[in-house]
């Protein structure tokens, strides 16, 4: 199966060690030097792509200049921001300004956002709701399969199933498969692999 991801937004959920940076490093790989990544925590390399980590790892004054001067060179593809709730907090809470315009704009600049984070409830839910994809892996607390089976019907109870590095792909139109896992190394001889971009 092959995803299009041009010019579309995603969110990365699951648990710590469920396979959401593997799958994160996957698709940095595949967009190479036109990629980007906020590496909040220092765990992504910088090579084929660029990271960045930011020296608050709380500071969002430092993240929003980080952003839009990466959306002002116009060369990166794909943007991800890891750990992203930190910056884009769940609603009552305004999404920064640099991230409403990645939001809204992101098509017209032809470039691809990706929100990394644990839990699909502390994320705004302007990134989840207008969201191309959301990739989720193992999740367990209640008020994230909550949201998830309104989503999408049983998601949520689906989500908490899955073994590590499996993960649901939860389409355009809502509907989804469970994939099986995302190698270390990105290979794997299960049928259902991780999708092309």
């Amino acid at each position: 199966m092959r995803l299009d991801l041009k010019g579309k937004s995603f969110c990365i959920f699951g648990l710590p060690d469920s396979g959401k940076s593997t799958l994160a490093n996957y698709l940095l790989h595949s967009f190479g030097k036109y990629a980007f990544v906020y590496d909040t925590l220092a765990e992504f390399s910088d090579k084929p792509y660029d990271a960045y980590s930011p020296k608050g790892r709380y500071s969002l004054d430092e993240f929003s200049a980080t952003i839009r001067a990466v959306i002002n060179q116009r060369r990166y593809k794909l943007i991800l921001i890891d750990e992203s709730n930190r910056f884009c907090p769940s609603k009552p809470a305004p999404l920064p300004q640099v991230i409403a315009d990645l939001n809204d704009w992101r098509a017209h600049w032809q470039m691809s956002a990706g929100f990394i984070c644990r839990r699909p409830v502390q994320l705004n839910q302007d990134l989840t709701e207008l969201a191309s994809y959301l990739f989720i892996f193992s999740l367990r607390g209640k008020n994230d399969i909550a949201y998830l089976n309104d989503i999408s019907r049983e998601l949520g109870d689906e989500c908490v199933k899955l073994p590590p590095y499996h993960f649901a792909v939860v389409h355009p139109n809502r509907n989804y498969e469970i994939f099986y896992p995302v190698a270390k190394h990105f290979a794997t001889d299960k049928t259902k692999t991780v999708p092309k971009v």
